[in-house]
């Protein structure tokens, strides 16, 4: 089969090239599916420039990419769950990247019918933000009637949870272009804040949760306008302090991660709010949760721009540059 793999880390045009590679084989609990549409997201050029070498190390050569949706062609003898046929839509673990490719072998667990009512670009555009914010709204226990501030509602991760928290009865101020003003209103946002007519930090805070999507200054600058007893959810922040300890690892990366988090936990302890950093997890379950949130109306797909299956590094580059509307979507078949 065809996949785009990563040889190296560096920059894209460097290091991500097509290849022939061998069929995947499914395990025993796994499905084989034939992708149609896969979707990107800005941990893929991370992965790309070596960001994630330290808590993710992988054997190179190999496909990456998380998103997918498809054919299932086969399942393993103990897959259960689907059929060959079925139209389904995926997020593959970091052990199990891969899906910028024509075919992956996922576990059932990572995979849910496709919402019925929406394209294969589109369903591809939802496993990896959705799950995303999920998790993280589950994590600190998001409620309606709480104020929430999302960073960057017009980009990938933020058309969704702009939508998600409406749907949860939370009350949604977000930050975006002046040009997109009216685009994030209409996705559900009660007050928006145009970063280029003026700093967010002087518009007035007491959230009680921030979505940091953007990272840098923005994840510190989360806990000047976070209530105390409030959450910050950093999705491009230092890793917690938790995560080294999770993931098993040794004495120097968690020296590293205890470095790399200081200053967040000091703005944390000054602000009296919790800071939330995590690995989003493959969940076929919450997929299917959002599969009917989709058929209901309730979220719809945003997506910026298709790209067709070859023009993956141009793809990538797009979306590093930052300025999508939504997800960038990679046209397999």
């Amino acid at each position: 089969m065809r996949a785009f793999v990563l040889d190296g880390y560096g920059a894209i045009a460097d290091h991500v090239r097509l290849a022939a590679i061998a069929d995947p084989v499914p395990g025993p609990e796994e499905v084989l599916i034939e992708i149609h549409a896969a979707s990107l997201n800005p941990i893929d050029f991370k992965i790309v420039h070596g960001d994630l070498k330290r808590v993710s190390k992988y054997q190179l050569p190999r496909p990456f990419g998380f998103d997918a949706s498809g054919i299932v062609l086969s399942a393993g003898a103990r897959a259960i769950r689907f059929k060959p046929g079925d139209v389904v839509y995926a997020r593959a673990s970091r052990e199990t990247i891969g899906t910028f490719a024509e075919k992956i072998a996922l576990p059932e667990q990572f995979v849910a019918l496709k919402p019925a009512a929406i394209s294969y670009a589109d369903a591809a555009a939802l496993p990896l933000v959705g799950l995303t914010t999920l998790q993280g709204f589950s994590r600190v226990k998001a409620r309606a009637g709480q104020h929430i501030l999302i960073h960057a509602g017009a980009g990938g991760i933020g058309t969704f949870a702009v939508q998600y928290a409406r749907h949860l009865g939370l009350h949604v101020t977000t930050t975006t272009s002046s040009k997109n003003v009216d685009f994030v209103k209409s996705l559900g946002a009660d007050r928006v804040i145009a970063y280029d007519r003026g700093n967010y930090l002087e518009q007035g805070g007491d959230y009680d949760i921030v979505y940091d999507t953007l990272g840098g200054a923005f994840t510190i600058d989360a806990f000047k306008v976070v209530k105390r007893g409030g959450a910050v959810i950093s999705l491009s922040g230092p890793p917690d302090r938790d995560f080294a300890r999770r993931e098993g690892a040794g004495w120097l990366v968690r020296a590293a991660v205890w470095l790399m988090s200081r200053k967040v936990y000091a703005a944390s302890a000054e602000a009296g709010a919790t800071y939330c950093w995590f690995f989003t997890e493959p969940s076929g379950d919450q997929l299917r949760e959002i599969a009917g949130l989709v058929d209901r109306g309730a979220i719809k797909p945003v997506i910026d721009r298709e790209f067709a299956f070859e023009q993956l590094p141009a793809a990538l580059t797009y979306l590093e540059a930052g300025r999508a509307r939504g997800k960038v979507v990679l046209r397999v078949r």
